[in-house]
């Protein structure tokens, strides 16, 4: 069977090619399809959803309900349930540091493949925003901070997903690049900066992958709200790009009628309330709507439909089933960027007999990033259990290990370990749930094993959303240890804390300011109850959820020993001390890196930078490991032999950095985010809106485009990563007539790049290669990423790439002509490893 991501694979940084068709059922004849079966009335039914999650079925036109699923790291499906657990990818950022767009696409139809196996039809990813700000809440859903790179990854991402029949909803169109009042704020930015840099990425997965369904953000852009926006949605990507698929609302996003459905909008959700349908039909009965307006969505919605089955009677009914292990392992491998490396600190080897295994996310690592991007694991192990496994397998030499937390990052309770809890009705491990009318008659049960659950819909009829009723989460919890423990019940509304029969705290938590944080980091009451090792209490938390309009419903019990941060730190320093390596493992604590939120700040959470410092200080092999979805400050990086980043690697965290500090496999990420040395050398750190606006006044200069310009030194460069083998590189040479070329839209620039492992071990190198236009206008770049390339060799061989530099990277969007211009010159044409290793360049001049 023919894999299509390879077929249509993209050239890196190619001129945008025409809209590819969609590949649509061949049995579908969208052109002359007959809507005259159906009435107004019945066509505007099909653009509003049916439920939370699908759109409405018509049989008169063989139209299915189609279903729809959160990723981008992960499908969910239609419930979060840990009943219907998922294969949890690594996140966006983390594909973004593969530099890979084969092993993207692979991962890409992976998990189309599964998004098939749970009835999913469409799937809402990916999020192709870059990276303006490093404290962006949803940052790990983007791939990168640059626009070609980020244009490369996700339009493999896209042709994976959808060569697996299942469609791309690429979002969201667009600048919704930051949390802070994101239901409301006008971004204002010069079409300049829009075309130049945040159009880049949608512009690659409409025009070159063939995504079919497009996601409008709730944010304004230059006064009109996305959803309203004639001038993106009708006028540059219908219009101009040729997009025949459908553009999807974001959930709650369509706040009008007749403004929406003239601008572009096709499809409304969720359903079936909403500003269309009644309302739409009599504005199309009152001729302000043209009905043949209404007649092209409903044609856009059959040609998504179309994609769909097109793609699947192409990849046949195997292309259905739960993501392969070891391809998630072997893309969190490859995304492992490391930063520094003194003296071979890694990998760990022979001479490692005892190892200390040190830091809150070695225990209990962040997988995953919060929000739409979530799902209910399969389940994963921890770093120090994989790295005990690996450890125990090594035949050629015995290394024990210890571990030690040394301190923690949560604000809300932990959840407690599965295995310490029972259901007290049934004596299963669990829970119990329970549905409670307002008088407290028990409407529903259920059985569980979760500690945490959310509800978008489906609760019994008179509990949540206005409703009276109560929700209750039992358990009997078994100590481990003697001692106080803290207890904590999370929701928004009325709380009781019982246990053992007593309350032991009861509260209101207030309403969040974003919905999706009810379901991440929901207001907690907590208390501290003495319990004995082996002795079990029953928990109970009631919830009386309050009475919200669009925000999700979420219940949660917490318990954990009362820590003790100083005997915790004292006992990682021992532990490091006596050891011949310390790993430790730092970063993201749980809830921090969510939708519905943006970071206050860069530094790690609590005691962590304490942590390091204290472990480097007893052992001069510390090698740091960050556990993070975006950009931390390193203040310690110097100070330590080794440094990387493992980024939020999904169900195989604990395989893929046991693999990778063992050196079974090659750390091969490479940086696509800028790290910064201090918080106020960042070109765009808040982005908190001021009266509403959200000024894009850094016009073109975000990421390493601000650090060139202004000067400052990062910590680590875009682009940076080291491998275990050391690479040159050899040649730059220009392909075809010459370094001379007329300037203009079709003068492509054909390089060939030859590189050479030097080391002893096979390894794999990234290239990349940045354009230096010719003046020094300091409102434009010093330099771009232009293009990019992977080089694999075994030791002391060659590699060869052929690169393509396409005629936009010479190019620039001129306001007054509306259009791309070419200006003639010297262009410096560089190549190396990072935005700050350059060594090799040609001179190009266009003329």
């Amino acid at each position: 069977m023919k894999n299509r991501y390879d077929e249509r694979a993209p050239r890196l940084g190619a001129e945008p090619a025409p809209s590819p068709p969609l590949d649509p059922d061949p049995g579908l004849d969208l052109a002359g399809l007959d809507l005259t079966a159906l009435d107004l009335d019945g066509k505007i039914r099909l653009l509003t959803g049916a439920d939370n999650w699908r759109l409405p079925a018509e049989d008169r036109l063989k139209l299915r309900p189609l279903a729809m699923s959160d990723g981008p790291a992960g499908v969910r499906g239609v419930v979060m349930d840990e009943r219907a657990p998922s294969s949890s990818l690594p996140c966006p950022s983390a594909l973004g540091a593969t530099w890979d767009p084969g092993l993207v696409a692979e991962v890409g139809r992976a998990l189309g493949a599964e998004a098939r196996a749970k009835n999913i039809d469409i799937l809402l990813a990916p999020t192709v925003h870059l990276m303006r700000t490093p404290l962006g809440g949803r940052g790990f859903e983007c791939f990168s901070e640059d626009p070609v790179l980020t244009a490369g990854i996700a339009a493999a991402y896209v042709r994976g997903v959808q060569s697996a029949g299942v469609a791309c909803a690429v979002k969201h169109y667009l600048c919704n690049e930051s949390e802070t009042q994101r239901w409301t704020y006008d971004v204002r930015a010069a079409e300049s900066v829009l075309r130049e840099l945040y159009l880049v990425p949608f512009e690659a997965c409409v025009r070159e992958a063939g995504a079919a369904v497009v996601m409008s953000g709730y944010n304004s852009v230059n006064g009109a709200t996305m959803t309203e926006n004639t001038t993106l949605l009708r006028g540059v990507l219908k219009d101009e790009w040729g997009f025949a698929g459908a553009v999807l609302s974001d959930w709650h996003a369509a706040r009008s009628t007749e403004a929406t459905a003239l601008a572009g909008l096709d499809l409304v959700m969720p359903g079936p309330g909403g500003p269309w349908g009644a309302q739409l039909a009599a504005a199309v009965r009152a001729g302000l709507v043209p009905e043949e307006l209404i007649d092209d969505k409903v044609r856009r919605l059959l040609h998504v439909a179309g994609t769909i089955d097109g793609a699947r009677k192409e990849a046949g009914a195997d292309e259905a089933g739960r993501a392969d292990p070891e391809l998630l392992r072997r893309a969190a491998a490859a995304a492992f960027t490391l930063l520094r490396n003194e003296d071979g600190a890694l990998p760990l080897g022979g001479d490692v007999r005892r190892l200390a295994l040190i830091g809150p996310n070695a225990v209990h690592p962040v997988t995953q990033g919060g929000g739409s991007a979530s799902v209910p694991p399969t389940g994963a192990l921890s770093p120090a259990q994989a790295l005990r496994a690996a450890l125990a397998s090594q035949a050629e030499v015995t290394t024990e290990l210890v571990t030690e937390p040394g301190c923690i990052t949560w604000a809300a309770v932990p959840e407690p370990d599965p295995a310490t809890l029972v259901d007290p009705v049934t004596g299963q491990p669990g829970t119990r749930l329970e549905f409670r009318a307002g008088r407290g008659d028990l409407l529903a049960a259920e059985h569980r094993t979760a500690t945490m659950f959310t509800w978008w819909d489906n609760l019994p009829e008179g509990v949540g959303w206005g409703g009276q009723g109560r929700i209750i989460l039992r358990a009997r919890f078994r100590a481990g240890q003697d001692g106080p423990h803290l207890v904590g019940a999370g929701g928004v509304g009325q709380l009781t804390l019982t246990v053992d029969g007593t309350v032991q705290a009861q509260g209101r938590t207030p309403v969040p300011a974003d919905p999706v944080e009810a379901m991440v980091r929901p207001g907690e009451i907590r208390a501290t109850v003495d319990l004995r090792a082996g002795q079990e209490a029953e928990v109970e938390v009631a919830l009386l959820p309050e009475n919200w309009a669009q925000g999700p419903i979420s219940i949660r019990l917490g318990v954990v020993p009362a820590p003790d941060e100083d005997a915790m730190l004292a006992a990682a320093v021992r532990a490091a001390a006596g050891a011949d390596a310390a790993v430790v493992v730092v970063g993201s604590g749980p809830a921090t890196e969510s939708e519905g939120f943006d970071r206050l700040g860069l530094g790690l959470t609590g005691r962590q930078d304490e942590l390091v410092r204290a472990v480097a200080a007893v052992n001069d092999r510390t090698i740091v490991v960050v556990n993070s979805g975006m950009p931390v400050l390193m203040p310690w990086a110097d100070d330590v032999a080794a440094v990387g980043c493992a980024w939020l690697p999904g169900q195989a965290t604990g395989e893929a950095l046991a693999d990778v500090l063992l050196g079974r496999v090659e750390p091969g990420g490479r940086l696509p985010v800028t790290l910064p040395a201090a918080e106020a050398d960042c070109p765009v750190l808040h982005a908190i809106p001021v009266d509403g606006t959200l000024h894009y006044d850094e016009g073109l200069l975000i990421g390493y485009r601000g650090f060139d310009r202004s000067g400052a030194e990062p910590r680590f460069p875009f682009g940076h990563g080291l491998g275990y083998t050391t690479w040159s590189l050899d040649s730059v040479r220009v392909e075809g007539p010459g370094q001379t070329r007329p300037a203009g839209p079709a003068a492509v620039l054909e390089l060939t790049l030859t590189g050479r492992n030097l080391g002893e071990r096979p390894g794999r190198d990234v290239q990349q290669v940045y354009v230096r236009p010719p003046d020094g206008d300091p409102s434009r770049p010093v330099r771009t990423l232009a293009a990019f390339a992977g080089l694999t060799a075994g030791p002391g061989e060659t590699a060869q790439a052929r690169v393509t530099v396409p005629a936009r990277a010479f190019g620039r969007w001129d306001e007054a002509a509306g259009d791309w211009v070419y200006p003639p010159g010297e262009y410096l044409v560089e190549v190396g490893w990072s935005s700050r290793d350059l060594p090799a360049s040609v001179l190009v001049t266009r003329t």
